[in-house]
């Protein structure tokens, strides 16, 4: 524990800075690779049974496939640096968004992930996709519309087929990445806004998910009513709907990109639309489906209020921000 507290965690948040401030490609990857090797010892440390040992084989693997993509052809790009092409042009974004997990390259994220403890999954949610996202941002700025409008079309569609809670947030996790590199277009302080909205959210929903235990959605109807109620006020906030806190910030994007995007913002809107049509229609069988058996006798209270009340914190953070 000595160890994890002092050397892996200071090093794993060490190699983000040290991607995100470097100047030199050799830098960005021998960063990348100090993360990848520190999440691995993070993911080790809490493996409890040969799932997750062997999740953290594969994505040790698909990390790695990425790592090396990314490493030949700016290798070519240094060689050929009078030269452009569309495999330099396309090659390096591509091996970015692998090893984040983005659409079109998600496919492997989804049954990996879901077998990750609870830090490990907030960490590869959130701050594991923090330095493919700013290199991109920083180098391949003309992908990002397309790149946002298809992780929104694969994040609000896919989630409609799955009955497992944990790939359901991973692919709203993928929609929360459209709707990033759509604030991130506008300014980087609305990133920051999103960025640290989705953190809180992941934060409550991931908390959720593992204190009580639920890995499939038709689990929820063996709870007690309150559970019922912060399931519902957490998959609301996720889609975007008001008052709840995931509000505020895709409105903000809403209302900065409307005038210059107006396309990619209906799109996004529709969609949004039919991902909280499904959250609604199975929250509300949820509800009404009620049940006075309890499948856990578990009684957190003070975490089941604090979660409630935190994502009921929209209606303030919509008239400070906007």
């Amino acid at each position: 524990m000595y160890t994890y507290n002092f050397i892996i965690l200071p090093l794993y948040f060490f190699s983000i800075i040290f991607s995100l401030s470097s100047s030199s490609w050799m830098m960005i990857w021998m960063g990348m690779e100090i993360n990848l090797l520190t999440f691995i010892l993070i993911i080790l440390n809490e493996t409890e049974n040969i799932s997750k040992t062997e999740s953290s084989m594969k994505y040790f693997l698909v990390q790695s496939l990425g790592s090396l993509i990314f490493l030949l052809t700016i290798n070519m790009n240094m060689i050929y640096y009078n030269e452009s092409s569309m495999m330099n042009a396309m090659v390096p974004p591509l091996a970015l968004m692998l090893k984040s997990g983005m659409s079109p390259l998600h496919s492997w994220s989804p049954p990996v992930v879901s077998n990750f403890s609870s830090k490990s999954m907030f960490m590869f949610l959130t701050m594991q996709k923090l330095v493919p996202f700013f290199v991109l941002f920083s180098c391949w700025f003309w992908i990002l519309p397309i790149s946002s409008l298809m992780n929104i079309i694969t994040g609000s569609l896919a989630t409609i087929s799955q009955p497992s809670i944990l790939k359901m947030v991973i692919f709203s996790s993928i929609n929360n990445i459209g709707w990033m590199m759509l604030s991130i277009m506008k300014s980087v302080a609305l990133f920051l806004i999103f960025f640290m909205n989705y953190l809180l959210l992941s934060f409550l929903m991931i908390k959720y998910i593992f204190l009580y235990q639920i890995k499939w959605i038709i689990q929820i109807k063996s709870s007690s009513n309150k559970i019922k109620w912060l399931y519902l006020s957490l998959v609301m906030s996720f889609s975007g709907f008001p008052p709840f806190m995931g509000f505020t910030p895709k409105w903000l994007v809403i209302k900065n990109l409307h005038s210059t995007m107006i396309f990619i913002i209906i799109l996004s809107i529709l969609l949004s639309i039919y991902t909280m049509f499904f959250y609604l229609k199975s929250s509300l069988s949820l509800i009404t489906c009620s049940s006075a058996m309890k499948k856990w006798n578990l009684k957190p209270q003070i975490t089941m209020n604090l979660i409630f009340f935190t994502n009921m914190m929209g209606p303030i953070s919509f008239f400070l921000l906007t």
